[in-house]
């Protein structure tokens, strides 16, 4: 009798696979759910990031869009804080505008976005570099002109620097010429200007075909006429018989009526300091235009003749496109009068009483870095910083 064979026992190898299985699916799903959880993450956070870095764009955008000329003067070193924050208030943005020197500002702006006051938040930051687009005029003479000029009276021109009390000016350079012309056939003397007299200035009269260049007129570096009289902050036109600075009271401040268009800002420098002082307007005259008294300071570009009567003190640079005419007493201009004399070949300047002219580079300046308008610097103008 033969024994039997003994059967191999497997009892539980069917659960062993079972439990396997679903230990490897378990894996399986919860690797899926946090790669899942992961991927919400990350994009969630790149979201976030991204309306940071959205809002910062928007700061620096919105700064240099609303440039203001105010800023142009303020002191290097200068921190002017701006704020934006969206209406559900998902995101704020902070914008620090720093004035590094007399022509440039550096615009920094600070984005953030998410919930400020958990882990789900995002901060960005960018900055740019702003250069005041200003123009840059060949002022060769006190008084520059393609046209005739008759100088008589008691008038004095003087092509040496000028500078003023109150108005920090660096020490005064060597200046221009007194006038400068095409040709001597452009100028006539009369009065107390026999053979020119009455001029000063190194030297006294430039003759050069500089003068005859309707570019030198016209044509300001990066700008031209046309833009520079888009950037004008009035038109003027007709007489003008009190050109002064006025106020308007706001809660209880006195600040610079800029909406009065024979407002031309306020030279006198007083002290404490008048609301005026800092404006510079660049003024426009679409036609003629008379000026009678008082004071004034910035551009005055005047598409047609200027002509001043009798007291009136102005700062800044002249342009005209016919001929600038200053009779009667107490004119004074310092800074440079250019007359392209374009609209009639046959036109003549004008100078008597006891007017004057003074080149006055610091006057210059001030008018041109006052009215200039902010401008992206022309190369890696900007940075993202973090």
């Amino acid at each position: 009798m033969s024994a039997q064979p003994a059967i191999r026992q497997r009892r539980g190898f069917a659960l062993t696979m079972a439990l396997l299985a679903i230990v490897v699916i378990g894996a399986m799903v919860a690797g899926g759910y946090l790669a899942g959880v992961q991927y919400y993450r990350i994009g969630r956070n790149s979201l976030v990031e991204q309306r940071a870095m959205a809002a910062t764009e928007l700061g620096l955008d919105s700064a240099y869009a609303m440039w203001q000329k105010t800023w142009n003067t303020q002191p290097v070193g200068t921190i002017t804080t701006l704020a934006y924050r969206a209406s559900d208030s998902s995101w704020v943005d902070t914008v620090r505008v720093t004035k590094l020197n007399q022509l440039s500002s550096l615009i920094v702006s600070e984005g953030r976005a998410g919930g400020f006051s958990s882990s789900l938040s995002a901060r960005r930051r960018a900055g740019m570099l702003v250069r005041l687009n200003m123009p840059r005029i060949n002022q060769i003479g006190a008084l520059t002109t393609r046209g005739t000029v008759n100088i008589g009276g008691s008038t004095a021109i003087s092509g040496l620097d000028t500078t003023f009390s109150g108005w920090n000016c660096p020490t005064a350079g060597t200046g221009v010429a007194g006038v400068a012309v095409p040709s001597f056939s452009n100028l006539g003397y009369g009065g107390r200007c026999t053979a020119g007299a009455c001029i000063t200035g190194t030297p006294l009269v430039n003759i050069t075909a500089t003068a005859s260049d309707t570019n030198t007129y016209f044509s300001y570096g990066t700008l031209k006429w046309a833009q520079l009289v888009a950037m004008a902050d009035k038109s003027v036109s007709g007489t003008y018989p009190h050109v002064r600075p006025s106020t308007l009271n706001s809660g209880g401040t006195s600040v610079c009526n800029t909406g009065d268009n024979a407002n031309w800002g306020d030279p006198g420098r007083a002290n404490p300091s008048g609301p005026c002082e800092s404006y510079f307007p660049i003024v426009y005259a679409p036609g003629d235009v008379a000026v009678n008294g008082d004071i004034g300071q910035g551009v005055l570009l005047v598409n047609g003749n200027l002509n001043i009567q009798g007291g009136f003190t102005y700062y800044g640079q002249i342009i005209a496109r016919g001929t600038v005419k200053l009779t009667g007493t107490g004119n004074h201009v310092y800074g440079g009068i250019m007359a392209a004399s374009v609209l009639d070949s046959t036109s003549t300047s004008q100078l008597s009483g006891n007017s004057s002219i003074h080149y006055s580079k610091c006057a210059l300046t001030m008018a041109f870095v006052s009215s200039a308008t902010g401008a992206r610097a022309p190369q890696r103008s900007w940075i993202e910083l973090f």
